[in-house]
């Protein structure tokens, strides 16, 4: 700036061409820097692309090999899979031929596939394993024989696996079958062997696993009342009504019997029978003339709808949900007998007794309201 000032002083020295000349100097030395600014941005916005396309191409590169270790793993582990399960179906052909095809030795040797087939997640063909195990240990040691039970869980666990819930079904039915006849009542055997049978048929029904109809859910849930009301009633005759196990049971058809009383409830009347008959005939006379012209009565008879019929049907769902209730109600009170006449529990233990208690209640009052209420009819 100060230039420009002396310059602009003696202009008048120096030739017009002379000033213009200077001026443009000038403009150009100030206008240069920033001229040069825009091609220092753009080199660095090109080191950054760079080094960002560099970045990607190290993280692409890392996953790809990544990607091949684990691709190269799992065919190791796969290889190393065939060759185990190969081996020792290679023992269990030697054993046939060896020892015969019902020996005891084939059957321990296949259930040790079977758990190595379910270990390795081949389910369909543990269960295959396994079901051939059993029908050997079932040859070798008679249809009622405690050997069958780990064999039953493991065929129950691999059909578990593969959701075929039919089939586990089917397996669990056998084993609590086994266990009844093989122990008593006050066998802790039979009661876990319970425990476990009561608490599948309860999944079954609260997942509908089976695919049942609200007929063939009510079913089940009966089936499982009735299962733990002949539990219970064998645990008081053995007595044992102040026993942990005990109430666990009772606490268990409780909440059974809740369930089946929520299926009945939100049923409409209609999925129960009548107890009269749904139709009844009427006479329906009319005056027509004979052969002979003269005015005769003619009657028939006409098939209709008994208007007593619907209101037989709603009678038909309240008994059902009375049942239920008196079942709880009756479950409500073995609880409180075990409550007062058990002086070993503790303050806490009345505690939780007396929740359990309060809740049932509740949710059996919300229950009948809900029943009575016209509009689920």
């Amino acid at each position: 700036m100060v230039s420009l000032s002396s310059a602009f002083v003696k202009s008048s020295a120096l030739p017009a061409i002379d000033f213009l000349t200077l001026l443009l100097l000038c403009g150009a030395l100030s206008i240069s820097p920033l001229s040069a600014q825009p091609q220092t941005l753009s080199n660095s916005a090109v080191t950054d692309t760079g080094a960002a396309t560099s970045q990607r191409q190290a993280e692409s590169t890392e996953e790809a090999a990544r990607s091949a270790a684990e691709q190269a793993a799992a065919t190791a582990r796969s290889l190393e899979i065939s060759r185990e399960i190969a081996r020792r179906e290679t023992l269990i052909d030697d054993l046939r031929y060896s020892a015969g095809v019902y020996s005891e030795e084939l059957s321990e040797v296949q259930a040790d596939l079977g758990a190595y087939l379910l270990e390795v997640e081949d389910f369909e063909k543990a269960a295959q394993i396994y079901t051939e195990a059993l029908q050997i240990a079932r040859i070798n040691t008679g249809l009622y024989s405690e050997d069958q039970l780990p064999l039953i869980n493991a065929l129950i666990a691999s059909n578990s696996k593969m959701k075929a819930w039919s089939q586990a079904d089917d397996f669990q039915s056998l084993h609590i079958h086994i266990a009844d006849r093989l122990y008593s009542t006050a066998d802790g055997r039979l009661l876990r062997a319970a425990r476990q049978y009561g608490d599948w048929r309860f999944r079954v029904m609260s997942e509908n696993l089976l695919d049942d109809s609200y007929q063939g859910l009510a079913r089940t849930a009966e089936d499982l009342s009735e299962f733990y009301g002949s539990l219970i009633g064998a645990l008081e005759s053995e007595g044992l009504e102040r026993s942990g196990d005990f109430l666990d049971f009772v606490f268990a058809k409780a909440e059974t019997d809740l369930v089946l009383i929520r299926a009945i409830a939100s049923a409409p009347y209609t999925d129960f029978p009548g107890t009269v008959s749904p139709y009844m005939y009427r006479s329906r006379c009319r005056n027509v003339r004979d052969a002979n012209g003269q005015v005769v009565q003619q009657c028939t008879n006409i098939q209709v709808e008994n208007p007593r019929y619907r209101q037989s049907q709603r009678d038909a769902k309240q008994v059902a949900v009375n049942r239920q209730i008196r079942h709880i109600r009756e479950a409500i009170q073995r609880i409180e007998i075990v409550r007062d006449s058990a002086p070993a529990l503790d303050s806490e233990e009345r505690d939780v007794l007396d929740s359990r208690i309060a809740r049932l209640e509740l949710e059996t009052q919300q229950l009948v309201r809900q029943s009575r209420s016209r509009s689920v009819f």
